[in-house]
């Protein structure tokens, strides 16, 4: 009866063990199409800035101003995805992240300001200082890009 008990609660541990590292697995992997999905989102709506300041777009405040809010919420969004463990699989994200997490906080707050100042920009109507500004928040990209992004 002892040997059934104990085989019974062998099989238990190892079901529940089991069952925390698919649960474990399913967290990073939806942390990571969390962060995905916030970039892909970003991607868009700044490219259409970009098409706009490199003149392949007509200037329309308004509609720059829509899509600069979008990006400015956007910006906050995938650092939630970059979990313990996110590391791994289907990404573009270099481990350096989590070795330099402070400088990589740093940037992403960087880039959190500089999406602000394309809303204002754009806000103002003033093509010459949206240029600029979707200009900056694009360094702010890049530089991040660089540093922890593989290509």
């Amino acid at each position: 009866m002892k040997v059934g008990f104990s085989l019974l609660a062998l099989a238990v541990g190892l079901l529940l063990q089991g069952s925390f590292a698919h649960a474990q697995d399913r967290k990073i992997e939806q942390a990571t199409k969390h962060r995905k999905a916030a970039f892909t989102l970003m991607a868009t709506y700044v490219n259409r800035m970009v098409q706009t300041v490199d003149g392949h777009r007509p200037f329309d405040a308004k509609q720059m101003t829509q899509d600069a809010k979008t990006v400015e919420l956007l910006s906050k969004l995938p650092w939630e995805g970059f979990v313990e463990g996110s590391e791994r699989g289907d990404t573009r994200a270099k481990d350096d992240i989590w070795f330099e997490e402070d400088k990589f906080k740093r940037y992403a707050n960087e880039l959190q300001f500089k999406s602000a100042g394309v809303t204002a920009a754009a806000e103002s109507g003033d093509l010459k200082r949206f240029k600029a500004a979707v200009g900056q928040m694009r360094d702010a990209c890049n530089t991040c890009h660089k540093a922890f992004r593989k290509d």
